[in-house]
């Protein structure tokens, strides 16, 4: 997991202007990327993320669970789902 790129990624998306940007293009697979390929990594980063910060990386959520596709990634993105309500 490359943490130093996902804070990067994070602050861009937040400071500039991205209407009409392609969020996937941009950001989602971007971020994809750095996250790496531990589930539960991912997760334990994300729980520890500030409410803002991780309303920005919630577009990731459907492409986690896609990529990894266990009941157990289901329900903690559901509660970290409920962090950002």
């Amino acid at each position: 997991m490359d943490e130093n790129r996902i804070e990067s990624l994070v602050k861009w998306w937040k400071e500039t202007d991205t209407q009409g940007m392609d969020i996937g293009k941009h950001l989602i697979n971007p971020l994809m990327e750095a996250f790496g390929e531990d589930a539960d990594a991912i997760l334990s980063y994300l729980d520890k993320m500030e409410p803002g910060d991780l309303k920005v990386v919630s577009g990731c959520f459907e492409s986690i669970y896609r990529k990894f596709m266990t009941d157990d990634v289901y329900n903690a993105l559901g509660e970290l789902e409920d962090k950002i309500a």
